[in-house]
């Protein structure tokens, strides 16, 4: 274990000497589960979530097989007001550009606009994690529509990972690790450009047309490492490193020219780019405080977890933005369950429901965008629908 811990933490500081870089983010799913926590289900994740969690979950005794989880989300504050705007601009149907428009600066301007899903599925436990996860996430914001920007990402990832339990006397240890191969796409979004995918038009009288976003596009290799540690029936400890990589070089194109020649099997061939890919580091702790005879009635889990340093001291924000905490109450043996956290300050909540082969949750969530908490929060409903046993 003591060696484990140098590796990691050689591997971190390796990370800082390319702060200057710019940063290459996995594209995590927001997964309802996870964000009604706080965020805090990252070093401390299980099943399906270990793939793009904590891979020490592939060692657990108990294996879990999800057939597909979609997860669909949008950045939007879940008021009347909001709703009544996002109302109005589906309601514009790309023929009242003046109306979307309204909507859309309503929107950007208060808490920014977005929208992303995800959809996977996978085998975790048992010593193996298999997994196949895709997904895309857009957020434009800004004080103004016309100044407004943001990001739009999408990757598809393959996990292939090992985990290992070993015993400690009356500890149990568990070991993993994965290698994800991925495709990946990343790009620049302005407010005029969101104008032209609702309205289909952008702001001049020329149609938009969205193939010709410039993105860059690639290949790349990460490698990801966790470990956890269980202290009894009542506490257990996790880390989990992930996004161990080098830097990643991509070609410079257009959305449309990855997808014609992405139907040829291969990718454009343009100008390089290139990202860095620093190590995500995740340190948690897990209590489940009720007495192992009452968990078939009612089960308590309270996560709290300490996540991403890198970002932490590359950004130079507050050290609060580190910390995710999270408690879920499971019912009735897991029928049912309700959800709370807190993101960097920010309160999330959720609820699910688990009818034998059909799993459902839901979450409301906000995320901290600034460099304090309550600077600049990020809100969100995200929702997961998935078939697993």
């Amino acid at each position: 274990m003591k060696r484990l811990l140098t590796i990691l933490i050689v591997l971190l500081l390796a990370g800082g000497a390319l702060f200057a870089q710019t940063r290459l983010d996995a594209v995590a799913p927001k997964d309802a589960r996870t964000m009604a926590m706080g965020g805090a289900f990252v070093a401390m994740s299980e099943g399906y979530q270990s793939l793009y969690g904590n891979p020490a979950s592939f060692a657990d005794k108990k294996a879990e097989l999800t057939l597909l989880s979609v997860t669909p989300w949008v950045y939007v504050s879940p008021t009347r007001d909001n709703i009544n705007t996002f109302q109005g601009l589906i309601e514009g149907g790309g023929e009242d550009q003046g109306a979307i428009i309204s909507a859309l600066s309503d929107l950007i301007t208060t808490n920014g606009f977005g929208v992303g899903a995800s959809a996977g599925l996978g085998w975790v436990g048992r010593g193996l994690g298999l997994g196949l996860v895709g997904g895309m996430d857009t957020y434009i914001s800004g004080k103004t529509l016309l100044g407004s920007s943001g990001t739009f990402d999408g990757q598809v990832a393959g996990v292939v990972g090992i985990g290992v339990p070993l015993n400690l006397g009356p500890f149990r240890l568990q070991i993993g690790g994965d290698v994800r191969p991925y495709l990946r796409m990343t790009g620049e979004i302005v407010g005029t450009d969101m104008i032209g995918l609702l309205a289909g038009s952008s702001d001049s009288d020329a149609a938009f047309d969205p193939m010709t976003l410039p993105v860059d596009v690639g290949f790349g290799l990460a490698v990801d490492l966790g470990a956890t540690l269980e202290l009894g029936k009542l506490v257990s400890v996790g880390l989990a490193v992930r996004d161990i990589s080098t830097k990643q070089n991509f070609a410079e194109s257009t959305v449309g020219e990855v997808l014609a020649t992405l139907e040829d099997g291969s990718l454009p061939e343009g100008d390089p780019s290139e990202y860095a890919m620093l190590p995500n580091l995740t340190v948690g702790a897990r209590l489940t405080p009720i007495p192992t005879f009452l968990r078939p009635l009612v089960d308590v889990t309270v996560i709290a977890e300490i996540q991403d340093p890198v970002r932490v001291i590359q950004d130079n924000t507050s050290m609060w933005n580190l910390f995710h905490v999270g408690a879920e109450a499971d019912l009735l043996g897991g029928l049912f369950a309700v959800r709370a956290g807190f993101n960097k300050g920010w309160i999330s909540l959720g609820a699910g429901i688990d009818l034998l082969l059909l799993e459902v949750n839901v979450a409301v969530f906000t995320e901290e965008m600034g460099p304090r908490p309550g600077d600049r929060g990020r809100t969100g409903v995200s929702a997961e629908v998935a078939v697993r046993f």
